[in-house]
């Protein structure tokens, strides 16, 4: 056995012994500069937002009666705390959303800044205004929990001018599959890897060829579920709906890309994984989880 199988099996082993004593949340989120949370496993984002609700004088003789940062009446004050909140949450999501990473070569906003037509089209999706509220008062507070989904109908993903399912599944040739498997979905384990996750990853062999991307998959698909799901648990990955009774686990072998959001796998196991039409069908319904280090 070669040192660099010897290294796989034992990386296969060891991480899900480090499992058992890590947080078991399969959500992969990350948190940006304005606190919002942007979660890869469910593909929401996250914002909240506390106010202070303004003070209440009905005193007329008072000398801040009337002032723009008091109310009339605890009603009032806490319209004006909701509406505060409300205007940070439409500034600072919009902010948070245009940084998410498209591919390896692309945010938000650097496409937006280079393609008019990709700019309209992320106009559109702002313009729907489509978060979830929920707003709680406590003491002198007032907490809204802004969620903005990134996928479905009116989620991000489907106002990407993206033309999905162009192409086939590569044949790949080497050595012949007796009995292609059916497997049910992908599970690709990058945890022991440095990895960013991003709208659109890339699956490619050790070589480089293409075996997994928006290219290959079902439009319907990729936009009311994602085209994978950032996650951090093996055991909840291998137990998700999303990837059936019968996923095919693999370890990556390296990222691929300057941002690392691409993940390579060997020759081997890309062989097997493409060897069967029901899996390369299971591929183009998007029933891919990648497994990613938690954040600290």
């Amino acid at each position: 056995m070669s040192l660099k199988r010897v290294f796989l099996f034992l990386i296969i082993i060891i991480l899900p012994i480090f499992a058992l004593f890590s947080n078991t949340n399969r959500e992969y989120i990350t948190v940006d500069f304005f606190g919002t949370q942007i979660n890869w496993t469910d593909f929401e984002v996250n914002l909240p937002v506390v106010e202070r609700i303004p003070r209440v004088i009905i005193d007329n003789k008072s000398s801040d009666y009337g002032n723009e940062n008091t109310a009339f009446n605890i009603s009032e004050a806490r319209n004006k705390a909701q509406l505060k909140a409300r205007e940070k949450i439409s500034l600072q999501i919009v902010r948070s959303i245009e940084t998410i990473r498209i591919d390896d070569e692309s945010t938000i906003i650097k496409k937006i800044q280079s393609d008019e037509f990709f700019r309209e089209r992320i106009n559109e999706f702002f313009q729907l205004e489509k978060s979830e509220l929920k707003i709680t008062y406590i003491a002198d507070r007032v907490n809204v929990d802004s969620v903005m989904k990134l996928k479905g109908k009116d989620g991000l993903l489907s106002f990407l001018p993206i033309e999905y399912g162009t192409e086939d599944f590569p044949e790949i040739s080497g050595k012949s599959i007796v009995k292609p498997v059916d497997y049910t979905g992908l599970i690709v384990d990058a945890r022991h890897l440095e990895a960013e996750p991003s709208l659109l990853p890339r699956i490619v062999t050790e070589r480089g060829l293409d075996i997994y991307s928006y290219h290959f998959v079902n439009k319907n698909h990729a936009i009311d579920k994602g085209l994978v799901s950032f996650q951090t648990d093996p055991k909840a990955a291998m137990e998700s709906q999303r990837v059936g009774k019968n996923p095919y686990y693999v370890l990556a072998l390296t990222t691929v890309g300057r941002k690392k959001t691409g993940f390579s796998l060997s020759t081997e196991d890309s062989m097997k994984l493409l060897a069967s039409h029901k899996t390369r069908n299971s591929l183009k319904k998007c029933n891919v989880i990648i497994l990613l280090p938690e954040k600290q």
